[in-house]
């Protein structure tokens, strides 16, 4: 629906009338007649406000009154019937973690024997035992089983409307077992009641987020949570080849030989900063609780190992994890599982046409992101200390984003005005540049600042290892409908 002024009067017969009236009409959309919209004193009256529908079944009411008191234009309203569509029924494997008995499930966790985990020789060898043994605790606790999604979530029913609705089921299973029609009233009554009580507090629970809300994006989150607006793209997975879906997002063009080789000798003939060797510090167990806590993601990877499972067994697996943690670092190694990345290609158009047209999606393990975080933290605070950020950068730093990027492009386009300069501006895509200069800088093995790698690990350039994760890691394409 479009409502508001048009600044084009349709009681006139001119070349502007006609040309809305045409675009309006090759758009199917449909104009609902009002009378003169627009008076001005000593003018005549003209049409400027429409209301402009997609389909005229929907409206209940529509019409115009009067604003003389502050506007010579007239208020237009609009009543329109949305009926959001029903959700298709989807059938997901899940684990009930709201079934399981905390008590026993902590009994049995601390009865299994991690020592397993820590006399593994390998960093894989030691995510895949602590992978199958919280595996197999949860397969007994919480089995993964086929769950059917039939309608969207209701955050608005409380506990009194699900008694009411249990009231209800009641009642008309009596009426089934023996219909009469003392029992038909007595089910009736509380079905009535039930669903006056349940659209109430739908309405209200609708009104009081689109109403209190002030960011207009979050508005319309809440409303794609009910079924209104664009609905969600699915992939059909039998037009798509993931095979080679997955070849393009890993290829990218070749880069010309000399280009490549005169950037590699400008990169060698810069000059190495001078300052202190990079060490990794063990993690212990409060600072893994701490990132674990801080990640809010329930998204599961690879290793199907997800947040849920971490969480309520977090007293009892926390060490474990910290030594896998702190091996990995020593090692100098990063788990092969945790590598590989589901990739979900979501299309960047509503018809896409090709590869290109596809936003690949990356799910990473979860405590591989807690690993992140944890390096993260460690390295940042060495980098800001020796000046090893390039001043302008704006990404993945703390206190900058794109925000400040665009102030800062502002601050030198008013200066050089102010200073009557010429101002030229050039934006260049680097879409395919990341790839690019990972694939060849990896062939080439160049390292430009270096580090030490001692043979037990201790000071080696971890994320030398981690990198590798764009070009030597497995990624796999997943129809979103099977997640």
């Amino acid at each position: 629906m479009f409502m508001g002024d048009f600044n084009t009067c349709l009681l006139k017969n001119d070349y502007k009338s006609v040309k809305l009236n045409s675009l309006i009409t090759s758009s199917n959309l449909n104009i609902l007649p009002l009378s003169a919209t627009h008076c001005l004193p000593n003018r005549n009256p003209s049409l400027l406000d429409l209301i402009i529908v997609s389909s005229t079944d929907l409206v209940e009411k529509y019409g115009q009154c009067n604003a003389l008191a502050f506007s010579y234009h007239d208020l237009i309203y609009l009543s329109y019937r949305l009926r959001p569509p029903k959700p298709k029924s989807r059938i997901l494997m899940l684990r009930n973690f709201d079934g399981i008995d905390h008590d026993r499930l902590h009994e049995d966790a601390v009865k299994i024997d991690w020592s397993v985990v820590l006399t593994a020789d390998t960093i894989d060898e030691r995510v895949t035992t602590f992978n199958s043994l919280l595996t197999n605790l949860y397969n007994i606790h919480a089995p993964i089983r086929p769950v059917r999604i039939k309608h969207l979530p209701a955050p608005w029913l409380t506990d009194d409307i699900r008694a009411i609705q249990h009231r209800r089921n009641i009642a008309k299973a009596k009426y089934r077992a023996n219909p009469n029609e003392k029992n038909l009233e007595k089910y009736k009554k509380i079905r009535n009641r039930c669903n006056t009580i349940c659209r109430d507090k739908r309405r209200h629970h609708i009104h009081k987020h689109v109403t209190e809300e002030v960011d207009p994006s979050k508005v319309w989150k809440f409303l794609q949570t009910l079924g209104v607006g664009k609905a969600k793209q699915n992939i059909e997975s039998n037009k798509l080849d993931f095979n080679q879906l997955n070849q393009h997002f890993l290829t990218s063009d070749s880069i010309d030989g000399s280009i490549k080789l005169n950037t590699l000798s400008q990169i060698s003939a810069t000059s190495t900063p001078t300052f202190p060797s990079f060490t990794f510090s063990q993690f212990t167990v409060r600072d893994v609780k701490r990132n674990i806590l801080e990640i809010s993601s329930n998204s599961v990877g690879a290793d199907s190992i997800s947040r849920k499972m971490i969480m309520l067994i977090i007293d009892v697996v926390a060490p474990i994890i910290t030594s896998i943690f702190n091996f990995s670092i020593q090692s100098c190694s990063l788990p092969s599982l945790w590598k590989d990345a589901q990739i979900i290609p979501l299309p960047k158009k509503l018809n896409p046409s090709n590869y290109s047209d596809y936003r690949p999606i990356a799910i990473l393990p979860f405590l591989s992101k807690v690993l992140e975080r944890l390096i993260y933290k460690q390295m940042t605070p060495f980098l800001l200390q020796h000046n090893l950020f390039n001043p302008m950068q704006s990404g993945f730093r703390h206190g900058h984003s794109t925000t400040t990027a665009l102030v800062k492009i502002t601050d030198d386009i008013r200066l050089g005005m102010d200073n009557q300069l010429v101002t030229v501006l050039i934006l260049l895509d680097f879409k395919e540049q990341q790839r690019r200069i990972s694939n060849w800088l990896d062939d080439e093995n160049n390292d430009v600042y270096g580090g030490s790698n001692d043979e037990d690990g201790e000071g080696g350039i971890y994320p030398d290892k981690r990198s590798k994760h764009n070009t030597d890691s497995e990624q796999k394409c997943e129809d979103e409908s099977t997640e």
